[in-house]
């Protein structure tokens, strides 16, 4: 077998055993790796209704095949029972942990049961060992990872862990590897619950791929691509990083601002403090996942911050999003302030922003009040209050208690109609993408089977970019008017089979913004495969199938997760003002482009027999 270890380790952390499987080609040609692999293994070992914080949840990390083949980034996938949905929840996370974890020798480690003392599990080479994590307990991501490397290799080894929020089962906790995060979903609270403090491996291994030279050919050609890039978002990420999203997607309405109350630059003029030059002033060094060309993040030195001396990465598009223009708040140090304490204790940047921001309303409108925030005064662009309560979130101390389980829980707690400001799909927050400007994220934030998430589709730049993967044109994706949800339905479907596949593989989607990724030709130099493109979108459609069939095994009704009212309104300001916006449309053509039914969300029997699924989820 090429590209795979052909093994996963199943882990029962209640009685200390260690499993290792070996697994079939056609398994792994069905689902490929990644949340794909992921999904997989947890449907078929786990039971139905198990509470996603007890013993029977399983937590699964797991790679792909491409994972290692430089081509573009190398990312892991981290799956499990979402405690904030319900249902299905996956996160990825790049950096250079996946790619020690696949040359340690597996392809998936899963995790069941409950230790009864914080314990961490080490792979080196193949030998897989859980050890006492005592001594971590209660230690945050950076003296975490620090006591870990002393203890161990020193730089040799990758880590993935969790701060304390995740240990008090915060689903706005985030697993942490290089001050990146696997945030979404709540899966570091399933993490935490476990007595999990960190994932830990050091790998040697060399995985065979099947045909080197080929792969070596389209290696170079991609990476020359890269280097002439075209098209302008390849050439941002590379010059600036995601930060220059926040500088493009202000004025088109993309962005959220004031907890998606108002759109455009005329509604958050001081956005101008917070754009990429702003944040380049501090940039000491460029930052690249490994393997990876463009290089989009970047490290940072600010001496004089008035919340006291920085070092670490420079915030995401999302983080400056969400704790910059959907808080009112056009302060940077706060920004860089607030990102630095999600990295440090290991929290979601979009979960707390969102939160946050939602209390800010609330205390906006009298419904909290000082004796509530401990003093707190949560008003709009208060930056010192925007930092004051990301660490009582973090610390999960007097209100932050209350936020720390992100939006949705904190409505319900606050009550008092309150879940009116609430900004979220399914109970999992919107992201940093309004999707009344962006419309082709919208898509996912309703059809998906992870509620919410802005990794999920990307339909508007995908057709409109003309940048799917180098697919676009076999594909043949018209120009299309992307408020016409009946037209646009099947290329959501296709975007969405492709990113399943995409992102299974171990790769991350910003490949699609330099030139040609050539995503088939390389799976089947790695693989010995006759992969096709036709292969490629029934594998993703598989992939979503099965992810949906777990929500609905579940007893999750996904008809219900809606747009938030305000979201789905009609706007009466910003550029998009006066555009009718078929959100419940979109969600029933989507479900139908995707093979489910279109009014209970359950795959149609036709397309779990299509996708092979029939022996495994039976009659849904």
């Amino acid at each position: 077998m090429f590209g795979y270890n052909g093994k996963v380790l199943f882990v029962n952390l209640s009685d200390g055993e260690i499993e290792s499987r070996e697994l079939s080609e056609s398994l792994y040609r069905q689902f490929i790796g990644g949340l794909g692999l992921g999904v997989r293994m947890i449907y078929e070992n786990t039971e139905p209704g198990v509470d996603p914080l007890g013993p029977d949840s399983m937590l699964g990390f797991s790679v792909g095949p491409l994972t290692g083949a430089g081509l573009h980034g190398a990312r892991f996938a981290i799956m499990g029972k979402s405690p904030m949905t319900g249902g299905w929840g996956d996160a990825n996370c790049g950096g250079s942990f996946a790619v020690s974890f696949k040359n340690a020798g597996y392809d998936g480690v899963f995790f069941k049961g409950i230790s009864h003392k914080p314990v961490y599990l080490f792979i080196k080479d193949g030998v897989a060992e859980l050890r006492d994590a005592g001594h971590l307990w209660g230690k945050d991501v950076y003296q975490t990872e620090e006591a870990i490397k002393q203890e161990l290799e020193g730089s040799r080894v990758k880590i993935c862990s969790i701060g304390p929020p995740g240990e008090q089962l915060a689903y706005c906790a985030a697993v942490m590897h290089d001050q990146s995060a696997a945030g979404r979903s709540g899966l570091a609270a399933v993490m935490g619950s476990k007595r999990l403090k960190a994932f830990v491996v050091s790998g040697s291994q060399k995985v065979p791929v099947a045909d080197p030279e080929r792969l070596a050919q389209l290696r170079k050609a991609y990476l020359q691509g890269v280097k002439n890039v075209q098209h302008p978002w390849g050439q941002a990420l590379r010059d600036y990083g995601t930060s220059v999203f926040f500088d493009a997607l202000i004025p088109p309405g993309s962005t959220p601002i004031k907890n998606f109350a108002v759109q455009g630059e005329e509604a958050f003029p001081d956005y101008v403090l917070c754009k990429a030059d702003e944040f380049m002033k501090y940039r000491t060094r460029r930052h690249a996942c490994l393997g990876c060309a463009i290089a989009c993040k970047g490290w940072l030195e600010m001496k004089d911050n008035k919340y006291g001396p920085i070092s670490g990465t420079v915030p995401e598009y999302e983080t400056i999003t969400m704790f910059g223009s959907d808080c009112l708040v056009s302060d940077l140090e706060a920004v860089v302030k607030a990102n630095d304490l999600c990295n440090q204790y290991g929290l979601d940047t979009i979960e707390v922003g969102a939160t946050v921001a939602f209390a800010i309303e609330c205390y906006e409108n009298g419904l909290i009040d000082d004796k509530d925030t401990g003093g707190i005064e949560l008003t709009w662009g208060n930056a010192d209050a925007l930092v004051a309560m990301v660490e009582k979130i973090a610390k999960r101390e007097g209100f932050g208690d209350v936020l720390a389980d992100g939006v949705k829980v904190a409505a319900d707690r606050i009550g008092k109609g309150s879940e009116k400001y609430a900004m979220h799909s399914g109970g999992q927050a919107l992201p940093a993408h309004d999707p009344r400007g962006d419309i082709g994220l919208g898509w996912g934030y309703c059809c998906d089977a992870t509620p919410g998430r802005h990794t999920a589709d990307h339909v508007k730049h995908s057709h409109d970019c003309k940048v799917a993967f180098t697919l676009s044109d076999r594909l043949n994706f018209p120009d299309l008017d992307p408020l016409d949800v009946d037209a646009n339905a099947g290329i959501y479907a296709s975007c969405s089979a492709v990113d399943r596949v995409i992102t299974s593989a171990g790769l991350c989607f910003f490949a699609m913004w330099t030139e040609e990724l050539p995503l088939i030709e390389a799976i089947v130099a790695v693989t010995g495969w006759d992969f096709t493109l036709e292969e490629c979108l029934k594998t993703g459609r598989r992939i979503d199938t099965l992810r949906q069939a777990y929500n609905i095994r579940e007893g999750v009704d996904t008809t219900q997760w809606k747009m938030p009212k305000r979201v789905a309104a009609v706007p009466t300001d910003g550029p998009m003002k006066g555009k009718k916006l078929e959100f419940d449309r979109m969600k029933l053509k989507g479900y139908q482009a995707l093979g489910w039914d279109p009014e209970t969300g359950k795959p149609l029997n036709a397309t779990v027999d299509e996708m092979g699924l029939r022996e495994l989820v039976g009659n849904l």
